[in-house]
């Protein structure tokens, strides 16, 4: 019997910090080191991993042996042999995936490693025309065969593994970390110039074509027609903020009502304290980090009907409308959920982050189900 913590080898991690990052990180923080300790698969040319300088910190290691399968078969393998023969303290694997891929947990298997964990976060069809013919067929083999346990974020995310049993894992957040600070709110708007009256409506996710930002801002626009003065914060990165910032003086929005702050930011939960409402009309997701945040900040809340799972809907803050709605609908959706509970500082926004903790979307609550899953499955034969 050794008194070492059992290493369990995450594999999902990218250089930005998106929503699978998030999980991985938060549940890195939450769970009990000294009994399970991370390490990370991560491409071998991959660049610096988001949260790469906290990992090391934490006592985390980053493995960069993935090698592309369909460049290389036998490289692609041989590095992940290697891997898990120099490292036998490994013993688990936690794939988390937006599509269709498991084959670290084939060689893993091979390997005598005894948890295998595919955990799905997207929805059906994302990455969809990725993999065709034989290769598909092969995936589906290794997606069906290998895996120990099935995890997903959502419903929705299950698509993954068709007629297998899952186990839904909630995205978990440190909810105190979300909870509503009138003083954080008023510091925030000072240091972002907004005038304490203004309506303030957030974005947070990729500016990409599913996310749809330039839907969000064409809401934001309507909003600004029933609430002149109010202001929409944009927070994220991609290949469509280039259009972005070309729609805002096409739809003649005045220059200071959008502000689009980047991606990768460590102060998200500020900069919720110091928003009124919430818009993310995604065509597609898995069950979406930001949603959950924004209703633990207390954060009115109007998403897609097809794009985001009813499983979101975990307060009586988020409200769900079709992407065929006109902008001017969610506009008013979202107008008309704001005033109903009352704008800004209202005394209820801080209770929101119980009900959030109440509804199993603690990080805490996943994290000790988790740890409990390594310590008891784990392990080589």
């Amino acid at each position: 019997m050794t008194d070492r913590p059992i290493r369990i080898l995450q594999q999902g991690m990218t250089w930005v910090r998106g929503g699978v990052e998030r999980f991985i990180m938060n549940l890195y923080r939450d769970i009990d080191r000294d009994l399970v300790q991370f390490d990370f698969l991560i491409p071998h040319d991959m660049p610096p991993m988001a949260y790469e300088e906290e990992v090391r910190d934490l006592g985390g290691r980053i493995f960069r042996d993935i090698y592309p399968f369909r460049c290389s078969p036998w490289h692609a393998e041989r590095a992940l042999r290697r891997l898990f023969a120099e490292h036998p303290e490994i013993g688990g694997v936690h794939m988390n995936v937006c599509f269709p891929y498991a084959y670290p947990l084939t060689v893993a298997a091979r390997s005598g490693v005894k948890l295998r964990i595919l955990h799905s976060h997207e929805g059906d069809g994302f990455f969809a025309d990725q993999h065709q013919g034989w290769r598909a067929r092969m995936i589906e083999r290794q997606v069906r065969r290998y895996p120990t346990r099935y995890f997903a974020c959502s419903d929705i995310a299950a698509y993954l593994f068709p007629g297998q049993p899952y186990t839904w894992v909630k995205n978990g957040i440190d909810t105190d970390r979300f909870r509503f600070d009138d003083a954080m709110r008023h510091m925030v708007r000072a240091r972002l110039g907004i005038p304490a009256a203004a309506h303030v409506i957030g974005f947070c996710g990729h500016l990409n074509r599913r996310k749809n930002p330039l839907f969000a801002l064409e809401v934001f626009a309507q909003y600004l027609r029933i609430e002149p003065g109010s202001v929409f914060v944009v927070t994220g990165q991609g290949e469509l903020e280039g259009e972005l910032r070309r729609r805002i003086p096409a739809l003649g929005l005045p220059d200071d009502a959008v502000r689009i702050l980047g991606g990768g930011r460590a102060d998200m939960h500020e900069l919720y304290q110091a928003m009124d409402g919430f818009v993310l009309p995604s065509m597609l997701e898995g069950l979406p980090f930001v949603l959950i945040e924004a209703q633990c900040a207390g954060l009115p809340c109007v998403t897609s009907l097809e794009g985001v799972t009813r499983q979101a809907a975990i307060t009586d803050l988020l409200r769900y409308r079709s992407l065929d709605d006109a902008a001017s609908v969610w506009a008013q959706t979202l107008h008309d959920d704001i005033v109903r509970h009352g704008i800004g500082n209202r005394a209820d926004r801080a209770a929101y982050a119980a009900r959030v903790a109440e509804a199993g979307f603690d990080m805490r609550a996943t994290a000790a189900m988790l740890q409990r899953l390594y310590l008891t499955e784990g392990g080589r034969r």
